[in-house]
């Protein structure tokens, strides 16, 4: 290669740079175009019931706080696919959100009515093992997504009504048949 060449190729591709560099496009500042990405909507796995039997579900759980989230999805049952695969619930239809408080492995879920009747028809299906575990297995796992190191999770389940006295009690852990649930055949994580 002669000397000419060798000063003359490294002033041309510099030249090339700038030019493919500054093609044109002007800066911009910020744009704004809605709401900052935020990451992956939080799943929890809720649990309904086939034949009886605990499934496990996918669902998403929107912005709310994960287990809030996982227990507002089972109260409001399976969805009109999920229906069609022979999944229900066993939990009543609820008149208050329900009141969730976790401290360390406990969770606490108060289900506040507002007359005698309503709680009364409330714990005829509360009673029922499949429909409590239902709400057991659904809390548990969820704070056992939201801190994987925490062991078993006791969940505590009362109920009562603005104008009756007492209280209702259950009470269940993430053993109580939680690990046994079948998967939902080609479940899909749905929006809550």
């Amino acid at each position: 290669m002669r000397p000419a060449h060798r000063v003359a190729r490294p002033a041309l591709l510099a030249a090339a740079a700038l030019l493919l560099c500054a093609c044109g496009i002007p800066t911009t500042g910020v744009v704004e175009a809605g709401e900052s990405a935020t990451g992956i909507r939080p799943a929890a796995t809720v649990y309904f019931l086939k034949n009886r039997a605990l499934t496990a579900v996918p669902r998403k759980v929107g912005r709310r706080a994960e287990i809030e989230g996982a227990v507002a999805a089972v109260f409001k049952g399976p969805d009109s696919a999920e229906r069609r695969a022979g999944l229900t619930s066993g939990l009543p239809a609820l008149v208050n959100d329900p009141t969730v408080r976790t401290e360390g492995a406990r969770v606490r879920i108060e289900l506040d009515f507002d007359t005698s009747p309503q709680l009364s028809a409330a714990l005829k299906l509360l009673s029922v093992t499949p429909s409590l575990n239902q709400l057991v297995c659904t809390a548990a796992g969820a704070r056992q997504a939201e801190d994987p190191d925490i062991g078993s999770v006791s969940v505590t389940v009362t109920a009562s009504a603005g104008d009756a006295k007492g209280r209702w009690r259950a009470e269940g852990n993430s053993g109580t048949g939680c690990s046994n649930a079948r998967r939902a055949p080609g479940a899909v994580s749905r929006p809550g």
